[in-house]
């Protein structure tokens, strides 16, 4: 039922959105200039939360991928069951963050 192909491309991608392209963009902004740098990304630590929090939607998503096929025309099902929700819950976290000023 499950390729394997299918699986091992979704883990690669979840391994890259977690460790890889934070690190880019940070070597990014101290390559322009490390004495300016003043990013609150460079300043902030992402907590255990956070780090759940970006474990779960990556899972979530591969689950909804592997369990509803949108590659075999399931595509608004995979749309409104994978996606949405997490598009809906994280943007409902950077609006709630964008009213708390540090």
């Amino acid at each position: 039922m499950l390729s394997g192909v299918k699986e091992i491309i979704i883990i690669l991608i979840v391994l890259i959105g977690l460790f890889f392209i934070p690190r880019m963009i940070r070597m990014k902004s101290i390559a322009k200039d490390p004495a300016r740098d003043t990013s609150p990304t460079m300043d902030r630590k992402d907590n255990g939360l956070n780090r759940l929090a970006i474990l779960l939607t990556g899972m979530w998503i591969a689950l909804a991928f592997i369990f509803l096929s949108p590659l075999s025309g399931n595509v608004i099902p995979f749309l409104s069951a994978g996606v949405l929700p997490v598009a809906l819950l994280w943007g409902i976290r950077w609006v709630v963050l964008g009213f708390n000023p540090k």
